[in-house]
């Protein structure tokens, strides 16, 4: 029964990823140029867990779908950046989160360079958490959108000096 009422939720997940998947692939494509950036820990854990996931001996319907699930899951480690701002989901701000409201830095890293990116709050003038990549963000590509299009959080861009 437990099992059964698992594998049930299980199946909600993938049904609520698919249609998010499709928001965001929607969202894409209506990019006219695009550079996707990634965070290497976050998309380790994702892949980790589906290795995890397909390890035991015994491969039964509830781990075929945690393994459709982390697959489903893959595309929302990827954010997509435009010179308009970041795309994301089709459902939240037509797809958008507008460039006026994004400013971006490198920082060093323990290990990494990591590219942040900041959400200001235009209403209380506070600058929330960055959201921090480091995978794709030193592509030319993706240092030429940053630098032309984005606001710069501080700081001269390294690597377009």
């Amino acid at each position: 029964m437990l099992k059964t009422i698992f594998f049930g939720f299980i199946c909600v997940l993938c049904i609520i990823s698919i249609i998010l998947d499709v928001g965001m692939f929607i969202s894409w494509s209506k990019a006219k140029e695009k550079a996707f950036v990634a965070n290497w820990l976050s998309f380790l854990i994702t892949v980790f867990l589906f290795a995890v996931n397909l390890i035991p001996g015994e491969i039964d319907r509830i781990s075929i779908a945690l393994a459709i699930l982390m697959l489903l899951v893959l595309p929302c480690e990827f954010t997509c950046l435009s010179p308009e701002g970041i795309r994301t989901m089709i459902f939240r701000n037509k797809g958008l989160n507008p460039v006026e409201n994004l400013s971006y830095e490198y920082k060093k890293g323990r290990f990494f360079e990591n590219l942040c990116i900041y959400q200001n709050n235009v209403k209380s003038g506070s600058k929330d958490l960055p959201m921090r990549f480091n995978i794709g963000i030193k592509r030319p590509k993706t240092v030429k959108m940053l630098a032309d299009w984005y606001g710069k959080h501080g700081y001269e861009n390294p690597l377009i000096k």
